[in-house]
């Protein structure tokens, strides 16, 4: 059996949507699952991709219970739920490709799966342009190339159909018998358009109001309306005669669109009736049974039919599961900086601190010029030179801030934005799992601050020497002699530790944009929650204990700060009370915050519903 749902329920705010909903989907079916709009599919649907839990039953993929072996029925599933998510800044070539790679594939084999894919669905003339600029029909293609990618045993599409025209309706139903009578895959088809699936589904399953009423082969259940008949007349006027000969026979007669008349029997045999026409002098051309529709049978069901039966064709023992692709972690990881820097935007937000830190330092260079000048001039009695060391102090202070909250605000995107976009549902059908996916963006995210963080200290310290130098601190007089105040030997070792130390406490920013991505559910809640929380850190540090927030390691002036940073500066204007080295808190104090937002960002994730 392909897919198995075994008495699946669910419920909302109280709400039942699905009530004990059974199906079998065997390998090469193209099984449809029809129901109204609101009949619960979806649901069923999410539940069988692992998007969403069940509060009951059980979903087996491939022989394999998807809650004892997710990554393996992950392997083998395919899906497109409702409308598909994809970057549009990205060509369709590049989204798949992308998807491929997370799945397992290295770049050769997931470059050939990606042209198998976007031929069979009819795109490769368009692949290599943005999907932004595609049309909705073209999206929909491009979903169910997803969903294809890696030839899953079984695929679930949602509506598949939606936003096709004629012509790419047609096409869709060459694809769907391809793939379940050449290949042998099995599709598990949802919609409420009856008339689209009738004629490629060789068995269908009805869902109403949340409980499956009916599962059967199309054949049985199109095998004709018993005691319906089609009839029609021989020539123009005759119509009248056939009306007059059914009514003297005892039989209704029904007037249809095409000029046909349809009758029921009653259960009288069909030849008597048809003898019983000639004798009262009826001329027709045509007698026969009135083919069932998809339509009668739904609007007939009841449930009494042919409810769903347990599978006994399972096997006593599930199959052993293959080795799951490798360094699931490291492929999310690959995939999110991929499409981070695909465009310009997170790039600029990156080097966005490093520009402020240099921009700082260019400013304290040109007041420090103009202080000179007053002091040359007599319009002041003296001044202290400003150095190297006290301009990275400026710089940082202006940067590092910038980039925890440039952190923060892209990890609360890399799920909350993903999700909005329906990009994280096409990454959690990959066979990854929700813990690593968390793992992989925070890893990702982690490279990334740590290249920014690089960037921001290696603009600052070449700034600040360009400008200054990193020699001692001098008063200068009014005749020109200067008067030393600080040794630079003094201020290295601040120096050195002002550079290090703020990293760990912009990576557990990082760690804690990703935490509020897995909590919010839109975007821009997503945004204003990472930066409501950047400023509840920071004014924290007025009433928290030394050490106790990540805040205190980085430098935040207005308030009460204890940063590496404000004592290099201290230290290198020779402030005699400067902060003690260790007033930040210990070392470990950051590193404890980045675990805890992880490990708990990844429980939230694994809890989370995928839209």
């Amino acid at each position: 059996m392909a897919l198995r749902l075994e008495r699946i329920s669910k419920s909302y705010g109280g709400r039942e949507v699905l009530r004990d909903v059974s199906l079998h989907v065997r390998p090469g079916d193209c099984y449809g699952f029809l129901g109204h709009n609101g009949a619960g599919k979806t649901t069923a649907l999410r539940i069988a991709l692992g998007l969403v839990p069940a509060d009951t039953g059980r979903v087996v993929t491939g022989g394999f219970d998807a809650a004892d072996h997710p990554l393996a029925a992950r392997a083998r599933s395919g899906g497109l739920i409702e409308v598909p998510g994809f970057h549009g800044s990205l060509t369709g070539r590049r989204n798949l490709f992308l998807l491929a790679r997370v799945q397992g594939l290295g770049r050769d084999a997931a470059r050939a799966e990606c042209d198998r894919v976007l031929g069979l669905v009819g795109l490769s003339d368009a692949a290599d342009r943005a999907a932004g600029t595609y049309s909705q029909g073209m999206r929909q293609r491009l979903g169910i190339a997803q969903a294809l990618l890696g030839r899953p045993a079984v695929v679930l599409l949602d509506e598949p159909l939606n936003g096709l025209d004629p012509e790419g309706i047609e096409e869709m139903r060459r694809l769907l018998r391809r793939l379940t009578r050449d290949e042998g895959t099995a599709v598990l088809l949802s919609s409420h358009q009856l008339a689209d699936v009738a004629d490629v589904c060789n068995r269908v399953g009805i869902l109403k109001q949340g409980r499956m009423l009916l599962e059967e082969e199309t054949g049985t259940l199109l095998g004709g309306a018993k005691g319906r008949y089609v009839l029609r007349a021989a020539g123009p006027g005759s119509e009248d005669g056939l009306r007059r000969a059914l009514a003297a026979a005892g039989l209704p007669a029904t007037a249809r669109p095409d000029g046909a008349i349809e009758t029921d029997l009653g259960g009288r045999p069909p030849a008597d009736v048809a003898r019983a026409l000639v004798a009262a002098g009826a001329a027709f051309s045509a007698f026969a049974p009135k083919p069932r529709t998809l339509e009668d049978v739904y609007l007939t069901c009841d449930g009494s039919a042919s409810p769903p039966a347990p599978d006994t064709t399972a096997p006593t023992t599930p199959p052993v599961p293959e080795a799951a692709p490798a360094a699931p972690v490291l492929r999310t990881a690959r995939y999110e900086l991929s499409r981070w820097f695909a465009g310009p935007a997170v790039p600029l937000l990156l080097v966005a601190p490093a520009a402020a830190s240099v921009a700082c330092i260019v400013h304290a260079s040109a007041e420090a010029k103009a202080r000179a000048a007053d002091v040359a001039s007599g319009k002041v009695f003296s001044t202290s030179q400003t150095t190297g060391f006290t301009a990275l102090a400026l710089g940082l202070a202006w940067g590092l801030p910038l980039l925890a909250a440039v952190v923060a605000s892209i990890g609360s995107q890399s799920v909350a934005g993903e999700s909005a976009r329906g990009t994280l549902r096409n990454l959690a059908l990959r066979p990854v799992g929700r813990g690593r996916i968390v793992a992989g963006k925070l890893l990702a995210l982690s490279v990334a601050a740590v290249a920014a963080f690089a960037l921001t200290e290696a603009a600052s310290w070449a700034a600040a020497g360009a400008s200054f130098g990193f020699g001692d601190l001098v008063e200068i007089l009014p005749n020109g002699v200067e008067m030393p105040l600080q040794k630079a030997s003094d201020v290295w070792p601040d120096a050195v530790r002002a550079s290090w130390m703020p990293a760990v406490a912009v990576l557990a920013y990082a760690s804690l944009g990703v935490l509020v991505g897995s909590v919010a559910r839109s975007a821009a809640g997503a945004m204003a929650a990472a930066i409501g929380l950047v400023a509840v850190l920071v004014v924290g540090l007025a009433f928290a204990p030394s050490g106790a927030l990540p805040s205190s390691h980085l430098p935040w002036w207005q308030v009460r700060d204890l940063s590496p940073v404000r004592r290099l500066f201290d230290v290198s204007q020779g402030v005699s009370n400067a902060l003690p080295a260790d007033a930040a808190g210990p070392w470990w104090g950051p590193w404890a915050w980045l675990a805890g937002a992880a490990g708990l960002g990844a429980w939230l994730m694994r809890r989370r519903a995928i839209p």
